[in-house]
Parts: C-alpha cells; sequence; structure tokens
C-alpha cells in the first residue's frame, strides 16, 4: 500500500505499544468486531452512537497461543472493488503489510452525531434530481477518504441542525441545537481549512478544495452570509474553469465501493498517489452551475438565469419517455431509474421554460402592458418543441399515476411506496409549474387560458406541495431523489391569485424551511411579503388617482391588478440577514419611473 502524508490528523506513532486483547466487551461491540470501553451497565461506545448496549456476559479464556507463531498485522483496504488488481500491480517495495494507527472520528461523539444528521436529514434534503448522487453517495465517501472533507460535512450538519432549530414550527427536543453549537462548527471549518493547507499534489488538491468550496457555499448560505457564500462560489467556478482548461475533465471512479460507517471502526484514510478521488468533475460542474445562475437570479429578480453552458438545461430536448416491456405478467414503469430520468427531463424543461421567457420579455411586456396580440402569437409558436416535450413527459406520469392507483405495481415497488409516490407526485407539481409557463393550454390547446384555469394551477400547486412536505424525506434505500418545492411554490406567491393563494404559498414556504441551492425558503417568503407590501402601495397609489375598484377591501388584503405586480428586482446583500431590494411593478417600468429602493431583515 503506498501512502501519503496526513492531512489534518495525527501522524502514526513510530513507537510499538504493547496492549493486551480483551474479550470482556459487551455483545453488541463484539457483534460490530469495535473495541469496547467496558463501561458498566452501558459502555460508552453504544451510548455515544444511539445504540443499546448489549450487556456483557463472560467468555471462555482462549486457548493459549504457540510462542513461535507468526503474528499477522493488520492492513487497511482502500478500494475494495480493486484489491485484486492492486495486488496484482503492486510495487514490491511496498509489499509489506502496514498497520494504520490513526486517530478516528468515530472517538468523537459530537462528529459522529453531526455526521448522522448529515447523512439522515441534510443529505435527503438538498439532494435533487440532478446532484442527488453527489449528496447522498460521494460526499459520504470523499469524507472518509479526506479529512477536509469530513470537517466540512460535520461542519454542514451542525450548521443545518441550527438552521432548523432556529425556527419554532421545526423545533423538537432531538433537533435542538446543543450548547456552544457556533464554536463546534468554526472549529470544524477551522480543521478543514488546515487540511486543505496541507496538500499532497496538486491534482488532489483541486478537487479537494472544489469540494469544500460547495460544501462552504452551503454553509454560509444556512448562516445567512450570502456575501461569504458567493466568495466560496467564485472560487470554486474558477476551480472548474482552470481544470476544464487543463482538459482534466474526466469522470473519476469512487474510492470507495460503499458508504463507511463511524460507529462501527471505519473512518477516514490515508490516500495513495494512484488513488482515485470519489467526486466527479461532471457533478461538480454541473452544481457549481447551478449555484451561480441561482446566485445571477437573485441579483436581477428571476428564478433561473443562465451564465454558463450547463447541460441541465437542455437536458430536455432529447428526452423520450422510458419504454417499458408490455409483455411482462406486471410490467412496470414506475421504476426509480425511469422516475428519475423523467423527473430531470421535467426540471430541465421547466429551466428553459423560465429562460424562454426572459429571452423575450420585450414581448410579453407588449402582451401584459398593451394586449399585443401578434407578440402573444409569436410567443406561442415559439414554445411549440417546449409544447411536445411536455406532453411525452405527461404521457410517462399518467401511465405511473394509473398504475399505482390500479395496485400493479411489483413487490420492489410496493416496499418503496413512500418513495414513489413522492416521486409522482413531485412530477406532478413539476408539470403543473410548466403548464403556468405556456401560454397555450397543452391538455387542450382549443380553451383559452382564462383567469379561472390559472387559479386552478395556483391552487393544485398548494395541495400537491403540502402532500410532498408532509411526505418528508427519509434517507434510506428506496430514496428517490426529485424537484423541489421551492420554486412552484415561490411562482405561487410572487404571481398568484387571489391574495389568499399568495398567502397559503408564504406560509408553507415557513413553515418547511430548506435550503434549495442559493434559495433559502424563510428568505423567498420574507422577500413576497416585501414585495406584497409594495404592490398594495402601489395599489393605493392608483386608487388616489381615481382609480376605486379596490375601496372595499381591507388594506393589505386587496387584490391588485396585473399592472401593479412586481415586474422584476435586484438584490444585493449588505451583511447577516439584512438586504437591499430595488424593485419595479409593470406600471412603473412601463412609464419609464426610477425603481424603488426598500430594506429588508428577515
Amino acid at each position: 500500500m503506498v501512502l501519503i502524508r496526513d492531512t489534518g490528523f495525527e501522524k502514526p506513532p513510530t513507537k510499538d505499544v504493547s496492549h493486551t486483547r480483551s474479550r470482556n466487551g459487551c455483545s453488541n461491540c463484539r457483534k460490530r468486531k469495535i473495541k469496547c470501553d467496558e463501561t458498566k451497565p452501558q459502555c460508552t461506545r453504544c451510548t455515544s452512537v444511539g445504540f443499546e448496549c448489549g450487556g456483557f456476559k463472560q467468555l471462555p479464556k482462549p486457548h493459549p497461543r504457540p510462542k513461535n507463531a507468526a503474528a499477522t498485522p493488520r492492513t487497511t483496504i482502500l478500494d475494495r472493488s480493486t484489491t485484486a488488481s492492486h495486488h496484482a500491480t503492486r510495487d514490491p517495495a511496498h509489499e509489506a503489510p502496514i498497520e494504520l494507527k490513526i486517530q478516528l472520528p468515530r472517538t468523537n461523539s459530537t462528529e459522529v452525531r453531526s455526521y448522522r444528521f448529515f447523512l439522515e436529514v441534510v443529505a435527503p434534503s438538498l439532494a435533487g434530481v440532478f446532484d442527488g448522487d453527489f449528496w447522498l453517495s460521494e460526499v459520504p465517501r470523499a469524507s472518509f477518504v479526506d479529512r477536509a472533507i469530513w470537517h466540512a460535512v460535520v461542519s454542514l450538519g451542525a450548521v443545518y441542525e441550527t438552521y432548523l432549530s432556529s425556527h419554532k414550527s421545526h423545533q423538537t427536543s432531538a433537533m435542538r441545537c446543543q450548547p456552544g453549537n457556533e464554536e463546534f462548527v468554526l472549529q470544524q471549518s477551522n480543521l478543514a481549512i488546515q487540511a486543505l493547507i496541507n496538500s499532497s499534489t496538486l491534482e488532489i488538491e483541486r478537487w479537494r478544495a472544489l469540494t469544500a468550496s460547495v460544501l462552504f457555499t452551503h454553509i454560509c448560505i444556512l448562516q445567512s452570509r450570502h456575501e461569504q457564500a458567493f466568495m466560496h462560489l467564485a472560487a470554486g467556478n474558477k476551480i472548474i474553469q482552470a481544470m476544464l482548461i487543463d482538459g482534466r475533465n474526466v469522470r473519476l471512479k469512487p474510492a470507495l465501493s460503499h458508504t463507511p460507517d463511524p460507529s462501527i471502526g471505519e473512518g477516514p484514510r490515508m490516500l495513495s498517489p494512484s488513488s482515485h478521488i470519489p467526486v466527479s468533475l461532471d457533478t461538480l460542474q454541473v452544481i457549481i452551475a447551478n449555484l451561480e445562475s441561482d446566485k445571477q437570479a437573485i441579483n436581477c429578480g428571476g428564478l433561473i438565469y443562465e451564465t454558463n453552458p450547463n447541460h441541465s438545461f437542455n437536458l430536455w430536448l432529447s428526452y423520450r419517455e422510458p419504454r417499458f416491456d408490455s409483455g411482462r405478467v406486471n410490467p412496470c414503469c414506475a421504476t426509480s431509474e425511469n422516475l428519475i430520468c423523467t423527473s430531470r427531463a421535467a426540471q430541465s424543461l421547466f429551466y428553459g421554460l423560465i429562460m424562454y421567457s426572459q429571452r423575450h420579455s420585450d414581448k410579453l411586456a407588449a402582451v401584459v402592458g398593451k394586449g399585443d396580440v401578434p407578440s402573444l402569437q409569436a410567443l406561442i409558436s415559439g414554445q411549440e418543441a417546449y409544447r411536445r416535450c411536455y406532453t411525452r413527459i405527461r404521457t410517462f406520469y399518467q401511465a405511473c399515476a394509473v398504475e399505482t392507483k390500479t395496485d400493479t405495481l411489483t413487490d420492489s415497488i410496493k416496499c418503496a411506496s413512500d418513495s414513489v409516490t413522492k416521486a409522482i407526485l413531485s412530477l406532478r407539481l413539476i408539470l403543473t409549474a410548466i403548464r403556468l409557463l405556456l401560454f397555450r393550454n397543452p391538455d387542450t390547446p382549443s380553451q383559452p387560458i382564462t383567469p379561472p384555469y390559472l387559479r386552478s394551477q395556483f391552487e393544485d400547486i398548494l395541495c400537491t406541495s403540502e402532500k410532498i412536505l408532509e411526505l418528508g424525506n427519509k434517507n434510506n434505500t428506496s430514496f428517490i431523489p426529485t424537484p423541489s418545492t421551492t420554486q412552484p411554490l415561490y411562482i405561487v406567491a410572487h404571481s398568484g391569485f387571489p391574495h389568499s393563494l399568495r398567502l397559503r404559498a408564504v406560509a408553507l414556504l415557513r413553515k418547511y424551511p430548506r435550503c434549495d441551492g442559493v434559495w433559502d425558503t424563510t428568505f423567498s417568503a420574507g422577500l413576497v411579503d416585501l414585495m406584497m407590501r409594495q404592490e398594495q402601495e402601489c395599489a393605493t397609489h392608483t386608487e388616489s388617482q381615481g382609480d376605486d375598484k379596490c375601496q372595499g377591501a381591507q388594506e393589505g388584503e386587496r387584490e391588485v391588478e396585473a399592472l401593479d405586480r412586481i415586474y422584476r428586482y435586484k438584490v444585493v446583500f449588505r451583511g447577516v440577514r439584512t438586504v437591499v431590494i430595488r424593485t419595479h411593478t409593470w406600471r412603473e417600468f412601463l412609464a419609464g419611473k426610477p425603481e424603488k429602493k426598500a430594506l429588508m431583515k428577515w
């Protein structure tokens, strides 16, 4: 085994330490094959990770070992899938087995607890249809082959726990932040930075720094330190561009075939120069591009904004509905693979339609402000390809919906009914949001788009989102990454009607806090509240000039006209939980009036 210098932990001791092997440990530690501290009545090794101690039972003494018996030192295998090839090509100079005596993170119960919280809560919450493998598989594997990633993951788990516990509606005894949590987060972040400084080679240094930049970006966003988050994001974007220029955009194989478990003694190991990094450039490139798009969207007043070439925005162009063998006794299309593939296409189509509206904002302004029919016809004609893709996705969704309702699921799908149900509901949610972005009814083209039709779509988004959020995120073997509910809810909160539906959307954003890229649901809710107040002020100003259509409504609950809605906005972050927002209503934009400034704290 070829080893490189350690990155952030103590070096193996040079002196041999004699020790005796005890067989008096508890039954649970013996079963997990880890050293028990033999604390009675329940050992600390089990209770520190939430396991129930199995008690102590005296075992018969083993037979004495012959003195001339050869001792077999322990060895540590990094990649179980490539063990045979490693031994076939190993260097004779490194044939001597080496025992790794390093300080494992499982000895720190606080770190293990935060890591567990990351696996069970944070990773499923952050995992989307494009980066699900990164959060659920690649990051956990990387944390066990690199010290910097381990400490960054532990810090992210602690920060996310504090983020959830800060919302009283979700504050439970299991989620209450521990004393000194801020100091613990700072300590883990410093340890991650120190480990990053101790780099071995330029190649590994770039990969470690790029993965850490993504983790630190999310940490700062959860702490509402967006200015620092954008600094980490800019550093990651520079690393991506440098690696693309150098021609290192290759997908690297995982270094571990499984996700290690710290509670049974598996911890970070030292990498050899030939070991593979467990995170691919393709995945990281998509994540960085999506985060950069979210950043520009917030700054420019939109949901998405294309800054760099991102294949996730154009994936819908090549989508074809999945095929399954209809000749089988129980044909099944609602498989995990098919649901993820179709969800990616639906999310890509959603992004594509948003960017389509941004590219043709001049025609959209002519339709809203002047009712220009030729501009509307041009917008409808340009969406023909989008409608065809929508039809293919809807066909697959209808097949899955019929399949689940008629109980034709296979045994494997029945075991994962909650995950499949959530995936199908998420597909329905994104299809409803897509219908709101199409300028012609895609289901019945002859039916015009009327206010009752739009209201039914807004109500469908709210009801479906509430069902999805009630199901929650459970990280198990049947977990299926799904599109987020944040953007559809934001569409209702920003552009929906009547006013009561907008308030329901804001309430859901606050009730189920989550971080979706750069978008934070609590920030989104505060932003919509500010925009609704400004729209009411604009409507009041319009009434003072002779328009008394809304005088009977109470202040803050009246319906505002389309021209008094916020057309666009710009956000500038000023410190922690403080932003300066510049807004323009449609009426002000068409009249050429200047933007309004407002300070928001959330």
